[in-house]
């Protein structure tokens, strides 16, 4: 055995996964309610095209699911942010056009409901097909801590009386 080796990983429990799951929608729901309201302020308020309005409420609500997730959701403290917001960058600009492909097909597919409810359902959509996954697996994964082992110190017996 070498004093410094890996931690052998291990399963989550159902329990633990199901909790992890609930803080993301947590999560989640601030994010969709930030993104929700900046996309309804630029369409009612500011008169922005839909399309816009989708990305600026995208990016107001990824600013709150990075630091959630990350904080709260995953509780992935232990690594430094600077590589989890770059992978987190990643998945958000491989998830956006998807995101905005699910959006443009429900205004094209139900034309007569109202953007902020669509956005709603493709974020929805999504966060169960992609970004919870994503998150999950690779933007917070769990790094295998080093563990060190210390052998218990040798005890020295006085030899004189």
């Amino acid at each position: 055995m070498t004093p410094l080796e890996p931690e052998t990983p291990r399963v989550r429990t159902f329990r633990e996964t199901a909790l992890r799951f609930a803080r993301s929608l947590i999560v989640g729901s601030g994010g969709t309610a930030l993104d929700f309201a900046a996309l309804t302020l630029s369409l009612r308020l500011f008169h922005v095209d839909a399309i816009w309005a989708r990305l600026i409420g995208l990016v107001a609500g990824g600013v709150v699911l990075f630091f959630g997730s990350r904080t709260f959701a995953f509780r992935a403290n232990a690594e430094h942010p600077g590589p989890q917001a770059t992978r987190f960058v990643v998945s958000e600009l491989i998830g956006f056009p998807l995101n905005m492909l699910v959006f443009k097909l429900l205004l094209h597919l139900l034309p007569g409901v109202a953007p902020e409810l669509l956005s709603l359902v493709a974020n929805f959509a999504l966060f169960i097909t992609y970004y919870y996954p994503v998150r999950s697996y690779v933007v917070f994964r769990a790094n295998p801590r080093i563990v060190v082992r210390v052998p218990p110190a040798r005890q020295e017996v006085a030899a004189a009386k």
